[in-house]
Order: structure tokens, then C-alpha cells, then sequence
């Protein structure tokens, strides 16, 4: 199980749409938490106590949805390009890949959501500082904000994971991944009303914010929704890829 681990991250980090797709999150965090909220910002909105927290949210929300992308290209590049076999071939039962995979993708997006939770606040605070500003008094309670942050990072990269190993289609994964939040939830929203809260999307992104939907469901009540769809979908994938020929 070593060995695969090992080449699961060493195929994570040798390409460079990882550290595009980094880089890109960085940048759009650095315009909208340090441009648009630090140097353009509002005087009055940077005294509010939430400021710093509410980037913090924010920037995970957005930012994590474009880093999942890593994760979800681990896989779907090896499905495009059919290499799969390769990895097939290298170990002597299935379930090991997609382990390998699930804690390799799990590692990055844990990393690169903290990242993000700190990074958004400091460039807040460095925007204000060049604009000649001074924040307020903040609120930012850090456990709770970590803890949340990360697990919404790490939603998005399970959700996105789960999808291109049940799909086996890079495209189709992509395609499904920006439809069903972006789309599909809206639209079932307006049947599902206060439910709502309990669409995968909806779910992960009110863990960060759990009074975003009008519910008074707390974040801890929807992680718990969010790890039943992970461990379902993750069953399905397990299943599917063992049990299904893998090209």
C-alpha cells in the first residue's frame, strides 16, 4: 500500500495542471479577498467584527470548488488517456487504487484548504493596510474555522473524486461536477425548499455557513449529511471499479 500511495503522489505533483490549478485559486483569492475587499474596500465593512471569517468562508466556498479539480484529474486523466491499466497492473487487488487515490487527493485538499482558510484574512488585512485602513476588532474563532474550512475543501475534493470514479469519463465528471451545484441543486431547491439543506452541495457549503439556507441546522448536523453521501458514493466506487472492467 506504500508503493501506491507513493505513485499516487508523485503523479499528483509531477503535473502541471496541480500547480495551475493552485496558483489560479491563489490568484483569484489575492484580487477578491486582497483588491476588491482590502484595497477597494468599504471603511465602514472593514470595522465589521465578521470580516476576516467571512473571507475565510468565502474564499473555501469558491476557491474550493475550482481545487477539487486536482483531485478529480488525478483520476480522469488516467481514464482519458487510458493509463489506468497501468495501475491495474501494478497492484494485486483494485480496492488498493482506489484507496491510494481517495488518501492522496484527501492530503491535498486538506493542505490547500488551510492554505486557503489563512491566505484569504492576510490578504484582507494586507489590502487594508495598503489602502491606509484599519480593520476592526475581529471575531475569528480559529478551531472552528479550521475545522470547517478544511471539511468543506475536503467535500468538494471526495464529491469530485467520487464522481469521476463512478463515471470513468474525465469529461462527463467535469460536466456533472459544475452542473449539479452550480444548476441542478438551484432546481431542485425550488421543490425541495427547506430541504434543501440536505442536497450534497447545499449541505457541504452550509457547513461553513449553516445559517446560509435559512435552516437552523448546525454545522456539525450537516457535515454528517455530507459524510453519508461521501461513504455511499465511495461503496459505489469501490464496487464499480472492482467489480467492472476499469477502461
Amino acid at each position: 500500500m506504500i508503493a501506491e500511495l507513493k505513485a499516487e503522489f508523485r503523479k499528483l505533483l509531477s503535473v502541471r495542471s496541480t500547480y495551475f490549478i493552485v496558483a489560479a485559486s491563489l490568484v483569484i483569492v489575492m484580487f477578491f479577498a486582497g483588491f476588491v475587499e482590502g484595497i477597494r474596500g468599504n471603511t465602514a465593512a472593514l470595522q465589521a467584527p465578521g470580516l476576516l471569517e467571512s473571507e475565510s468562508t468565502n474564499a473555501i466556498v469558491f476557491v474550493g470548488l475550482i481545487l477539487a479539480f486536482a483531485g478529480l484529474l488525478l483520476m480522469g486523466h488516467e481514464y482519458r488517456y487510458n493509463t489506468i491499466m497501468y495501475s491495474l497492473s501494478s497492484v494485486n487487488r483494485r480496492y488498493k487504487i482506489v484507496a491510494a487515490k481517495f488518501i492522496a487527493v484527501s492530503t491535498f485538499a486538506i493542505v490547500t484548504s488551510l492554505l486557503v482558510t489563512f491566505f484569504s484574512p492576510l490578504c484582507t488585512i494586507l489590502g487594508a493596510h495598503i489602502q491606509g485602513a484599519t480593520i476592526g476588532h475581529q471575531d475569528y474563532h480559529v478551531w472552528s474555522m479550521v475545522w470547517r474550512c478544511v471539511f468543506c475543501g475536503w467535500g468538494y475534493a471526495a464529491y469530485a473524486f467520487i464522481l469521476v470514479a463512478v463515471l470513468r469519463n474525465q469529461i462527463g465528471a467535469i460536466v456533472t461536477y459544475l452542473l449539479v451545484p452550480l444548476i441542478g441543486e438551484n432546481i431542485l431547491g425550488l421543490l425541495l425548499k427547506d430541504n434543501i439543506k440536505y442536497l450534497p452541495f447545499n449541505a457541504l457549503q452550509s457547513v461553513v455557513a449553516p445559517h446560509s439556507l435559512g435552516s437552523h441546522a448546525s454545522s456539525a448536523h450537516q457535515a454528517v449529511v455530507v459524510l453519508v453521501y461521501v461513504a455511499v458514493g465511495l461503496a459505489l466506487s469501490l464496487v464499480l471499479f472492482v467489480r467492472r472492467d476499469a477502461n
